[in-house]
């Protein structure tokens, strides 16, 4: 992208640069979020970043539809590669039959009950980490179902490619077996602690719809890898 168009893209985000309180990470630092706005339309102008977004409120609006879950991972899943996915389409072929169909299913089941439906059950993350484990032995299986999961359920699942993940977790845990789980209960509940503000930010990104998790999944991937394709935010 031409330096002068993503300088125009920062003058124009006016008063959409709101500060976020900073959330803490799991890796036991805080994450001061600023320019958000700023970064979201940075963002927006890379053309499978923006197609992703574009199918994710699609999803969001067939699901109000009453389109059911399986229909909607068969989309989300050719979807993933608009934001790199690693998967191969024998993985993604192997992940849309039987029977590891019902098991994303069932992930998103589980995932959809939220941090109050994990409370309840201790179980939880090992059912969580044993789902994943029986989706393939291959090292991106992590990274290439959150590019799935985070069309489906943009509140509770981010991205998580290498970076993000060594940035929430560190280095030391971002390819630990439990790694998806530890991710998702962090990122759900800072999104459920910070709704108001998120959702004051998705209002004022006009080139699409977000949700809050939206919102922060974008930051995440910004701040985690994303800066190092535009201009120093000031």
């Amino acid at each position: 992208m031409k330096i002068a168009k993503v300088r125009d893209i920062a003058r124009g985000c006016g008063t959409l640069a709101r500060h976020l309180r900073p959330i803490p990470l799991p890796r036991g630092t805080p994450w001061p979020l600023h320019a958000a706005a700023q970064k979201l339309a940075y963002r927006a102008q890379l053309p499978g970043a923006r197609v992703y977004d574009l199918v994710g409120r699609g999803l969001r609006a067939a699901a109000g539809r009453g389109v059911s879950d399986v229909d909607r991972l068969m989309f989300a899943l050719p979807a993933s590669w608009l934001v790199n996915s690693p998967a191969v389409s024998k993985v993604l072929r192997r992940w849309a039959l039987p029977p590891h169909d019902e098991t994303c299913l069932a992930l998103i089941e589980v995932l959809q009950s939220g941090p109050d439906g994990w409370a309840e059950d201790v179980g939880t993350a090992e059912s969580v980490r044993l789902a994943l484990a029986s989706l393939g032995d291959e090292p991106y299986v992590t990274e290439a179902v959150s590019k799935v999961m985070a069309l489906i359920v943009p509140d509770v699942v981010p991205l998580m490619p290498g970076p993000a993940r060594a940035f929430v977790l560190g280095d030391a845990g971002k390819d630990a077996p439990g790694a998806f789980m530890r991710i998702v209960e962090w990122f759900a509940r800072a999104v459920i602690d910070h709704r108001g503000e998120l959702e004051a930010i998705a209002h004022e990104h006009r080139e699409v719809e977000l949700t809050a998790g939206g919102v922060l999944d974008r930051l995440l991937w910004f701040d985690s890898e994303g800066h190092r394709h535009f201009p120093p935010i000031a």
